[in-house]
């Protein structure tokens, strides 16, 4: 099985046969990871979370980061998920936090921690 480790954004892989089980959470970090109009098949999506890290570390960036979020996970709801709820926090200096609540078409609810770098 592998799983994605959400402090420094890598794999632990655990099997080669279970490599990909947890696509949502996959899925969700590929939109977030990928530079919006980067995406081969269609520039619309990926988020412009990437512009946070050279902006100087101000309270407005973690309104700036929700928003990009939401707007880098929005074509994922109906066709994936029942909804994506997208909460932003700083508790540390040049980071902020965000944990997005995702429900699946199933109704299973789960909560995934992402953190966006700020400032350079």
């Amino acid at each position: 099985m592998g799983i994605i480790n959400l402090e420094n954004k890598d794999y632990v892989l655990l099997s080669l046969d279970a490599a990909f089980s947890d696509d949502d959470v996959q899925c969700i970090c590929l939109c977030l990871n990928i530079h919006r109009g980067k995406y081969w098949r269609d520039p619309t999506r990926g988020s412009r979370l990437y512009t946070l890290q050279r902006a100087k570390d101000l309270s407005r960036n973690v309104l700036l980061a929700k928003q990009y979020a939401e707007e880098a996970l929005e074509h994922l709801v109906p066709s994936r998920f029942e909804s994506i709820v997208v909460n932003a926090t700083q508790s540390v200096k040049s980071r902020v936090d965000l944990l997005i609540d995702v429900i699946r078409l199933s109704g299973e609810k789960q909560t995934i921690p992402y953190f966006v770098a700020v400032g350079g």
